[in-house]
Protein backbone atom coordinates (compact mmCIF):
# COMPACT_ATOMS: atom_id res chain seq x y z
CA UNK A 1 0.00 0.00 0.00
CA UNK A 2 1.77 4.56 -2.45
CA UNK A 3 0.05 2.51 -0.02
CA UNK A 4 2.24 2.87 -3.34
CA UNK A 5 5.12 2.04 -1.08
CA UNK A 6 3.87 -1.54 -1.18
CA UNK A 7 3.26 -1.96 -4.88
CA UNK A 8 2.23 0.24 -7.82
CA UNK A 9 -0.95 -1.83 -8.12
CA UNK A 10 -2.30 -0.62 -4.79
CA UNK A 11 -3.04 2.94 -5.80
CA UNK A 12 -6.51 2.49 -4.35
CA UNK A 13 -5.02 1.90 -0.93
CA UNK A 14 -3.34 5.31 -1.01
CA UNK A 15 -6.72 6.84 -1.76
CA UNK A 16 -8.21 4.98 1.20
CA UNK A 17 -5.42 6.33 3.40
CA UNK A 18 -6.34 9.83 2.25
CA UNK A 19 -10.00 9.13 2.94
CA UNK A 20 -9.25 7.62 6.35
CA UNK A 21 -7.32 10.72 7.37
CA UNK A 22 -10.14 12.96 6.20
CA UNK A 23 -12.78 10.92 8.02
CA UNK A 24 -10.81 10.94 11.25
CA UNK A 25 -10.19 14.67 10.98
CA UNK A 26 -13.92 15.31 10.53
CA UNK A 27 -14.83 13.24 13.59
CA UNK A 28 -12.12 14.23 16.06
CA UNK A 29 -10.69 17.45 17.50
CA UNK A 30 -7.58 18.82 15.83
CA UNK A 31 -4.52 17.03 17.20
CA UNK A 32 -1.64 19.06 18.57
CA UNK A 33 2.00 18.02 18.65
CA UNK A 34 3.35 14.62 17.72
CA UNK A 35 1.20 11.54 17.08
CA UNK A 36 2.98 8.25 16.34
CA UNK A 37 1.73 4.85 15.19
CA UNK A 38 4.18 1.98 14.65
CA UNK A 39 3.25 -1.42 13.28
CA UNK A 40 3.77 -4.24 10.80
CA UNK A 41 1.58 -5.27 7.88
CA UNK A 42 1.65 -8.61 6.08
CA UNK A 43 0.30 -8.46 2.54
CA UNK A 44 -0.41 -10.97 -0.23
CA UNK A 45 0.04 -9.48 -3.70
CA UNK A 46 1.11 -10.34 -7.27
CA UNK A 47 4.82 -10.74 -8.04
CA UNK A 48 4.58 -7.81 -10.41
CA UNK A 49 1.78 -5.59 -11.70
CA UNK A 50 -0.13 -7.91 -14.02
CA UNK A 51 1.25 -11.21 -12.67
CA UNK A 52 -0.89 -14.22 -11.75
CA UNK A 53 1.75 -15.45 -9.28
CA UNK A 54 1.28 -14.27 -5.69
CA UNK A 55 3.51 -14.04 -2.66
CA UNK A 56 3.26 -12.88 0.96
CA UNK A 57 5.47 -10.00 2.06
CA UNK A 58 5.85 -8.15 5.40
CA UNK A 59 6.08 -4.35 5.47
CA UNK A 60 6.60 -1.73 8.18
CA UNK A 61 3.43 0.27 8.79
CA UNK A 62 4.41 3.67 10.17
CA UNK A 63 2.40 6.85 10.59
CA UNK A 64 3.85 9.95 12.25
CA UNK A 65 2.01 13.28 12.24
CA UNK A 66 2.69 16.70 13.70
CA UNK A 67 -0.21 19.10 14.35
CA UNK A 68 -2.32 17.26 11.72
CA UNK A 69 -0.26 19.06 9.07
CA UNK A 70 3.06 17.25 8.56
CA UNK A 71 3.20 13.48 8.21
CA UNK A 72 5.18 10.37 7.37
CA UNK A 73 2.98 7.45 6.33
CA UNK A 74 2.39 4.97 3.48
CA UNK A 75 2.58 7.83 0.99
CA UNK A 76 5.97 9.05 2.24
CA UNK A 77 6.82 12.46 3.71
CA UNK A 78 4.13 15.06 3.24
CA UNK A 79 2.37 18.20 4.33
CA UNK A 80 -1.29 19.20 4.30
CA UNK A 81 -1.06 22.72 2.91
CA UNK A 82 -4.79 23.40 2.69
CA UNK A 83 -7.22 22.50 5.47
CA UNK A 84 -10.47 24.33 4.87
CA UNK A 85 -13.69 22.73 6.06
CA UNK A 86 -14.29 19.51 4.10
CA UNK A 87 -11.26 20.12 1.82
CA UNK A 88 -7.73 18.91 2.55
CA UNK A 89 -4.90 19.17 0.02
CA UNK A 90 -1.14 18.90 0.10
CA UNK A 91 2.07 17.44 -1.27
CA UNK A 92 4.13 14.30 -0.70
CA UNK A 93 7.61 12.96 -1.36
CA UNK A 94 7.76 9.19 -1.55
CA UNK A 95 9.77 6.21 -2.75
CA UNK A 96 9.01 3.90 -5.67
CA UNK A 97 10.83 0.59 -5.51
CA UNK A 98 10.45 -0.05 -9.23
CA UNK A 99 10.43 -3.62 -10.51
CA UNK A 100 13.20 -6.21 -10.36
CA UNK A 101 13.77 -8.64 -13.23
CA UNK A 102 14.47 -11.46 -10.76
CA UNK A 103 10.99 -11.11 -9.25
CA UNK A 104 9.39 -13.50 -11.76
CA UNK A 105 10.50 -15.68 -14.67
CA UNK A 106 8.13 -13.75 -16.98
CA UNK A 107 10.37 -10.69 -16.55
CA UNK A 108 13.60 -12.35 -17.75
CA UNK A 109 15.38 -10.25 -20.33
CA UNK A 110 13.37 -7.12 -19.60
CA UNK A 111 15.81 -5.60 -17.10
CA UNK A 112 14.86 -3.62 -14.00
CA UNK A 113 12.63 -0.60 -13.56
CA UNK A 114 14.83 1.45 -11.25
CA UNK A 115 14.15 2.79 -7.77
CA UNK A 116 13.30 6.48 -7.67
CA UNK A 117 11.85 9.33 -5.64
CA UNK A 118 8.24 10.25 -6.37
CA UNK A 119 6.70 13.70 -5.93
CA UNK A 120 2.96 13.85 -5.38
CA UNK A 121 -0.01 16.10 -4.78
CA UNK A 122 -3.26 15.03 -3.15
CA UNK A 123 -6.69 16.39 -2.34
CA UNK A 124 -9.81 15.04 -0.67
CA UNK A 125 -13.25 16.46 -0.13
CA UNK A 126 -15.75 15.02 2.34
CA UNK A 127 -19.52 15.38 2.23
CA UNK A 128 -21.09 13.48 5.11
CA UNK A 129 -19.88 9.90 4.85
CA UNK A 130 -18.76 10.30 1.23
CA UNK A 131 -15.20 11.28 0.35
CA UNK A 132 -13.80 12.16 -3.07
CA UNK A 133 -10.04 11.65 -3.29
CA UNK A 134 -7.45 12.53 -5.93
CA UNK A 135 -3.75 11.74 -6.01
CA UNK A 136 -1.11 12.57 -8.68
CA UNK A 137 2.44 11.22 -8.54
CA UNK A 138 5.41 11.65 -10.86
CA UNK A 139 8.96 10.26 -11.06
CA UNK A 140 11.00 13.11 -9.58
CA UNK A 141 14.48 11.92 -10.59
CA UNK A 142 13.80 10.11 -13.86
CA UNK A 143 15.60 7.05 -12.47
CA UNK A 144 12.58 4.71 -12.51
CA UNK A 145 9.50 4.62 -14.73
CA UNK A 146 10.03 8.34 -15.54
CA UNK A 147 6.26 8.78 -15.76
CA UNK A 148 3.16 10.07 -14.00
CA UNK A 149 0.04 8.46 -12.56
CA UNK A 150 -3.23 10.07 -11.52
CA UNK A 151 -5.74 8.32 -9.24
CA UNK A 152 -9.35 9.23 -8.55
CA UNK A 153 -11.51 7.52 -5.94
CA UNK A 154 -14.89 7.68 -4.26
CA UNK A 155 -15.12 6.27 -0.74
CA UNK A 156 -17.84 5.64 1.82
CA UNK A 157 -17.10 5.67 5.56
CA UNK A 158 -18.71 3.07 7.82
CA UNK A 159 -18.66 3.08 11.62
CA UNK A 160 -20.15 -0.31 12.64
CA UNK A 161 -18.93 0.19 16.22
CA UNK A 162 -17.16 2.89 18.20
CA UNK A 163 -13.88 0.98 17.83
CA UNK A 164 -14.16 0.21 14.10
CA UNK A 165 -13.88 2.35 11.00
CA UNK A 166 -14.17 0.95 7.45
CA UNK A 167 -13.68 2.82 4.21
CA UNK A 168 -14.69 1.19 0.94
CA UNK A 169 -14.99 2.46 -2.60
CA UNK A 170 -13.93 2.32 -6.26
CA UNK A 171 -10.93 3.99 -7.84
CA UNK A 172 -9.47 4.45 -11.31
CA UNK A 173 -5.87 5.14 -12.38
CA UNK A 174 -4.52 6.91 -15.45
CA UNK A 175 -0.85 6.51 -16.40
CA UNK A 176 1.45 8.36 -18.80
CA UNK A 177 3.33 6.94 -21.81
CA UNK A 178 6.58 6.46 -19.90
CA UNK A 179 4.93 4.70 -16.97
CA UNK A 180 2.97 2.36 -19.24
CA UNK A 181 5.99 1.55 -21.39
CA UNK A 182 8.21 0.94 -18.36
CA UNK A 183 5.86 -1.56 -16.72
CA UNK A 184 3.92 -3.06 -19.63
CA UNK A 185 5.87 -2.33 -22.83
CA UNK A 186 8.72 -4.22 -24.53
CA UNK A 187 11.28 -2.20 -26.50
CA UNK A 188 13.62 -3.51 -29.19
CA UNK A 189 16.51 -4.24 -26.80
CA UNK A 190 14.22 -6.06 -24.37
CA UNK A 191 12.68 -8.03 -27.24
CA UNK A 192 16.14 -9.17 -28.39
CA UNK A 193 17.11 -10.31 -24.89
CA UNK A 194 13.83 -11.97 -23.98
CA UNK A 195 12.78 -13.44 -27.31
CA UNK A 196 9.46 -11.57 -27.17
CA UNK A 197 7.89 -9.33 -29.79
CA UNK A 198 8.16 -5.55 -29.43
CA UNK A 199 5.11 -4.10 -27.67
CA UNK A 200 4.29 -0.42 -27.30
CA UNK A 201 2.14 0.57 -24.30
CA UNK A 202 0.73 4.09 -24.53
CA UNK A 203 -0.85 6.50 -22.05
CA UNK A 204 -4.38 5.81 -20.88
CA UNK A 205 -6.46 4.41 -18.08
CA UNK A 206 -4.36 1.69 -16.47
CA UNK A 207 -6.77 0.06 -14.04
CA UNK A 208 -10.01 0.33 -12.12
CA UNK A 209 -10.81 -1.40 -8.88
CA UNK A 210 -12.51 -1.61 -5.53
CA UNK A 211 -10.65 -1.33 -2.22
CA UNK A 212 -11.68 -1.71 1.40
CA UNK A 213 -9.51 -0.38 4.24
CA UNK A 214 -10.26 -0.44 7.93
CA UNK A 215 -9.02 -0.13 11.47
CA UNK A 216 -10.19 -1.68 14.74
CA UNK A 217 -9.04 -0.38 18.13
CA UNK A 218 -8.22 -3.29 20.43
CA UNK A 219 -7.25 -0.97 23.27
CA UNK A 220 -6.49 2.72 23.61
CA UNK A 221 -3.07 2.11 22.04
CA UNK A 222 -3.29 -1.13 20.03
CA UNK A 223 -5.14 -1.42 16.71
CA UNK A 224 -5.67 -3.90 13.90
CA UNK A 225 -5.42 -2.73 10.29
CA UNK A 226 -6.84 -4.58 7.31
CA UNK A 227 -6.99 -4.02 3.56
CA UNK A 228 -8.50 -6.03 0.71
CA UNK A 229 -9.19 -5.21 -2.89
CA UNK A 230 -9.51 -6.11 -6.54
CA UNK A 231 -8.12 -4.26 -9.54
CA UNK A 232 -8.75 -4.85 -13.24
CA UNK A 233 -6.02 -3.78 -15.66
CA UNK A 234 -7.31 -1.88 -18.69
CA UNK A 235 -6.27 -0.90 -22.20
CA UNK A 236 -2.62 -1.36 -23.18
CA UNK A 237 -1.82 -2.64 -19.68
CA UNK A 238 -4.28 -5.54 -20.03
CA UNK A 239 -3.13 -6.29 -23.59
CA UNK A 240 0.57 -6.45 -22.68
CA UNK A 241 2.20 -9.88 -23.22
CA UNK A 242 3.32 -9.70 -19.58
CA UNK A 243 -0.35 -9.71 -18.61
CA UNK A 244 -2.33 -11.28 -21.43
CA UNK A 245 0.05 -14.22 -22.01
CA UNK A 246 2.04 -14.64 -18.80
CA UNK A 247 -0.18 -13.06 -16.15
CA UNK A 248 -3.71 -11.86 -15.53
CA UNK A 249 -5.61 -8.59 -15.85
CA UNK A 250 -7.47 -9.53 -12.64
CA UNK A 251 -5.38 -8.47 -9.67
CA UNK A 252 -6.22 -9.27 -6.04
CA UNK A 253 -4.49 -8.17 -2.85
CA UNK A 254 -5.03 -8.26 0.88
CA UNK A 255 -3.22 -7.56 4.09
CA UNK A 256 -3.53 -7.55 7.86
CA UNK A 257 -1.44 -5.75 10.42
CA UNK A 258 -1.15 -4.62 14.01
CA UNK A 259 0.07 -1.27 15.31
CA UNK A 260 0.76 0.65 18.50
CA UNK A 261 -0.07 4.35 18.88
CA UNK A 262 1.33 6.87 21.35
Amino acid sequence: MSTKLLFPLIAGVALCVLALGSAQAQQAPKKQGWQVRLGMLGAAMPDYEGSDDYRFRPFPDIEITYDDRFFLDRRGLGASLIQSGPLTAGVTLGYDGGRKERRNRALRGLGNVGDTAVAGAFANYQIGRWIVTADVNTDLLGDGHDGTTADLGFSYVLRPTKQMMIIIGPSVTWASDNYMQSYFGINAAQAARSGRAVYRAEAGFKDAGLVGFGTYKLTQNWSLTGVAGYSRLLGDAADSPLVDRDGSADQFFGGLGVSYSF
